[in-house]
């Protein structure tokens, strides 16, 4: 009996290669078209990512471009800078689609393979490092990328804060599935807001709520509980919507206020250990803003996880943004630290908080929070404020949950 050898694999010519090319380059444009992403402005959702990445990476340009069949379209970057569309040849990100994991040049300028782009020769960027991030059905639509000046090598714990950073971006290409979003917003609940005045040592606060569910239920949810003198207030944003979001918002919320007025690094600490492994399991993470006011001293300690859309309104009318470093919740990685900030609340001051949803009633960018926040000082009523709000809501179609918590200091 003799043996027989199987023939050996065939190695794909240059004309399948740039056929399977072609077909993958398909695919990807289809992908991003049923985002509905393309031809679309600035959002926070997304700018917050890129900013974060910028400043914890301390690179010239931090941004998330969509990636088409031919060319690149910048969705996120920095104010003032207008990239637009550039066609494929001239960056890297068109590379990054076609690998399987994270892109990293140490120096373009010193690769053959890389020196000759404009983005190298034209605008000076040695460094880059880019992940591909992909819709449910794996095509690689679009990246989140760092751009720098000065050759670099990314170490170990940075590779993964981007690849984490990736994970939230990614999770922000949302499907735009319009007969899902038209039998949501078919079952959509009534606006439900509710107001309660909370005595305190040295005057009272108002406490204000809404909240507008896309659909029967909500993937946002917001507590408050008055302790001895103390007002522990909590929002939570999961990403998705629907059930499932739901319960994990509701889950959060619950674990974040059953410890009272603890330090809220704290409360974020005991959180992550309660629901950090359910919101991986499912995939999933949560932006939070958890706070503890001191009615009688006016201090203000809170933890913001990845959320950066809560105002204080001082009596003076200035605004301020409160925001961290922090990534959400159920992004964390071992070991990391809750970073905690810290105000002076006084009389006549206000802050308040929303879920991004909120933004989307504007145009979507940050400066719809300005705007939240101009025209709640305008009505120093909040519930006709959450009443303009809800007709916003409404008039722009708007196809996430809303959710905002409102306290006013006297």
């Amino acid at each position: 009996m003799t043996a027989e050898t199987a023939p050996a694999a065939e190695t794909p010519g240059p004309d399948a290669a740039a056929a399977d090319q072609r077909a993958d380059d398909v695919r990807r444009r289809d992908a991003l078209d049923r985002l509905g992403l393309l031809g679309t402005g600035a959002e926070e959702r997304f700018d917050r990512i890129t900013r974060l990445a910028s400043r914890e990476f301390g690179v010239d340009l931090a941004l998330i471009n969509l990636v088409g069949e031919d060319a690149l379209h910048a969705k996120s970057q920095p104010v003032g800078v207008d990239f637009g569309t550039t066609p494929f040849g001239t960056a890297f990100c068109e590379h990054t689609v076609r690998q399987p994991g994270m892109l990293e040049i140490t120096d373009a300028a010193a690769d053959a393979r890389w020196s000759q782009l404009p983005a190298v020769t034209e605008h000076g960027m040695r460094f880059y490092a880019g992940v591909p991030l992909r819709v449910e059905t794996g095509e690689a639509v679009a990246t989140l990328c760092l751009y720098g000046q000065e050759p670099r090598t990314l170490d170990d714990d940075e590779r993964g804060l981007l690849g984490r950073l990736g994970q939230w971006a990614q999770a922000e290409l949302r499907t735009d599935d319009t007969a899902a979003d038209e039998q949501d917003a078919a079952d959509a609940s009534a606006p439900d807001a509710e107001t309660d005045t909370v005595p305190g040592p040295r005057g009272q606060a108002r406490v204000s709520t809404l909240a507008i569910p896309f659909g029967t239920v909500s993937g946002d949810a917001s507590a408050w509980a008055e302790i001895d003198g103390t007002l522990v207030v909590s929002l939570v944003d999961v990403m998705g919507k629907g059930e499932a979001a739901g319960a994990i918002a509701r889950a959060v919320v619950a674990d974040l206020q059953s410890h009272g007025a603890v330090d809220p690094a704290e409360a974020l600490r005991r959180a992550e250990q309660a629901v950090g492994a359910r919101l991986r399991d499912s995939d999933s993470f949560t932006t939070v803003f958890h706070a503890v006011l001191d009615l009688g001293t006016g201090e203000l300690r809170y933890v913001d996880a990845g959320h950066g859309l809560t105002m204080h309104l001082g009596a003076d009318g200035r605004g301020t943004r409160l925001y961290s470093r922090n990534l959400p919740l159920g992004l964390v990685s071992d070991g990391d630290e809750w970073e905690v900030g810290r105000l002076a609340v006084g009389h006549g001051d206000v802050l308040v908080s929303v879920s991004d949803g909120a933004l989307d009633a504007y145009d979507s960018t940050l400066d719809s929070l300005r705007r939240l926040g101009e025209e709640l000082l305008g009505s120093r009523d909040p519930g006709a404020f959450f009443d303009a709000l809800a007709e916003r809501v409404a008039a722009q179609l708007v196809d996430d949950d809303v959710t905002a918590v409102v306290i006013a200091v006297s």
